[in-house]
């Protein structure tokens, strides 16, 4: 039975030092990635299933892991885009920008605790985009998927929830793969538009 985790910090302090990073020097911003990279490194490593894929795939999800841990984590910290549209923005900024009016404003429709979170981000690890044409990485895919879905519904059961609310609540959390997925095909463009190569060339085990 999955149990609630403790509060989360409060958003400001956290988004408070990303906002903060976005105005310091370059060393300090790669710093920050490079610290991300690490839990994006031992979520993917450390996933049930993982080491059944090769490391083409493996690069794929590494991808999908550094962006729930970083941008997924962003979108859902802040209440408001810090940021308005402006005529000299870069596209990192736009890029945000996009990222805090887009999926966080759905976080806050559907107030999403912790649990329902880590899910959502569970799910997009392994669906927001295609891994390569493997069929054993497609079965695990689909086998995360189910097994995350079922503990999420077991979970909406300690919440006393009546059958319609349960579906109706996975549902709303579900559909949310999509504009995340789109989300994270402008992160793709935005890396290339930068020359940042978001993956990981050693083993993973």
């Amino acid at each position: 039975m999955v149990i609630a985790p403790e509060a989360r910090q409060s958003p400001e302090s956290d988004a408070e030092v990303f906002g903060k990073h976005l105005t310091t020097n370059p060393q300090e911003l790669l710093s920050f990635y490079v610290e991300h990279s690490k839990i994006a490194f031992d979520l993917c490593s450390l996933s049930p299933g993982t080491d059944l894929l090769q490391n083409p795939d493996l690069e794929i999800l590494f991808r999908h892991c550094s962006f729930v841990s970083l941008w997924m984590n962003l979108a859902y910290i802040y209440t408001e885009c810090p940021l308005s549209e402006c005529e000299n923005e870069n596209v990192l900024t736009k890029f945000i920008r996009r990222l805090l009016t887009g999926i966080t404003p759905e976080f806050q429709r559907l107030k999403l605790d912790p649990v329902e979170f880590a899910a959502l981000k569970a799910v997009c690890v392994w669906k927001v985009s295609p891994l390569n044409n493997n069929p054993t990485a497609k079965v695990i895919a689909g086998e995360q998927y189910l097994g995350v879905v079922k503990a999420l519904n077991e979970y909406h059961q300690t919440k006393n929830l009546q059958d319609f609310e349960k579906a109706g609540r996975l549902a709303d959390i579900t559909s949310l793969l999509a504009p995340i997925s789109a989300i994270y095909q402008e992160m793709s463009m935005m890396y290339a538009a930068l020359n940042i190569n978001d993956s990981y060339s050693g083993d993973f085990f």
